[in-house]
């Protein structure tokens, strides 16, 4: 008997696209030539399946999101990964403001946004932020925030 706790990959699949459709504005016709598989407490996303009979421990793809309790964190890589697909929850970032938020800090912001949103630079989605409070936080993985930092400071 299938475990009632664990999402059918059909409600995966409408659960990720429903998430990106809504909250960031990725259109449908986007998202339906993905397919999103679980894999422990993520969703991964891949424009293919493996062959039959071929297993891995790791899904192919990308990850896209994170379940955390009841909710989905995406991940700022699939959020780069969507881009200029991303039309709406984008917060767009001035140097200084983004340099704060990659070391850690958080930011007052005047948006009404609340929830996830996609930190953008020049027009380039970055990674993950979050607001909560009218509080701004980066949830960009250390290794990237590092890179950015460089990218930053060797800007002219």
């Amino acid at each position: 008997m299938p475990d009632s706790n664990i999402p059918s990959a059909n409600s995966v699949q409408e659960e990720a696209i429903g998430l990106f459709e809504r909250r960031f504005g990725v259109g449908r016709e986007i998202l339906d030539r993905i397919t999103f598989l679980t894999l422990r407490d993520e969703i991964w996303a891949c424009t293919s399946t493996p062959p039959a009979g071929i297993t891995s421990e790791r899904s192919p793809g990308l990850r896209a999101l994170r379940r955390q309790g009841d909710r989905l964190k995406p991940t700022s890589t699939f959020l780069i990964a969507l881009g200029d697909r991303i039309t709406s929850a984008r917060i767009n970032l001035e140097p200084e403001a983004l340099r704060h938020l990659l070391l850690g800090q958080r930011l007052p912001v005047s948006s009404t946004e609340h929830g996830y949103v996609a930190l953008c630079f020049q027009g380039d989605v970055v990674g993950c932020g979050r607001i909560h409070n009218g509080i701004l936080q980066a949830l960009i993985p250390t290794g990237r925030r590092r890179e950015l930092l460089g990218a930053l400071t060797a800007r002219p």
